[in-house]
């Protein structure tokens, strides 16, 4: 992924220009399910006139690591705030959003580098000691 290679140097909080933001809903409730399509659908109207944001997957139901349904937005550093401020204004109340830098740590981009608008789900977090263990073994000098 090019975006990794991006991260080869220097400080980690530096190097990341990418970052993700995964909406999550109540994948069994088909007017959750529309409400996250329109919310999605907003947000690439919203943002059509740059580069910086990019809608990049709807998945109806829980997929892999992700409990419920979701959808996903690559967005950069340059509308960081501006992403984040609309979010907080405009998610509507049924939608869980995550957000976290791309970097080369996922267990801690997910986890301790990670912010939430709304709940996070309750079976998220991954134990402690995973959380200890990626921490010591991605930490390096700057």
């Amino acid at each position: 992924m090019r975006h990794r290679t991006a991260h080869a140097d220097g400080c980690e909080s530096r190097r990341t220009r990418l970052f993700h933001s995964h909406a999550y809903f109540d994948h069994a409730a088909p007017e959750r399910v529309a409400e996250a399509r329109g919310f999605m659908d907003l947000i690439r109207r919203t943002f059509a006139a740059t580069d910086d944001v990019r809608v990049t997957s709807f998945t109806p139901a829980p997929a892999g690591p992700h409990p419920r349904g979701s959808f996903e937005v690559v967005f950069t550093r340059n509308v960081f705030a501006d992403y984040l401020l609309w979010l907080m204004f405009t998610r509507p109340e049924s939608l869980d959003i995550l957000i976290h830098p791309l970097t080369r740590s996922q267990t801690l981009d997910h986890t301790t580098r990670a912010l939430w608008l709304g709940t996070p789900p309750s079976r998220w977090l991954p134990s402690a000691a995973s959380r200890t263990k990626q921490r010591a073994s991605s930490q390096r000098p700057m």
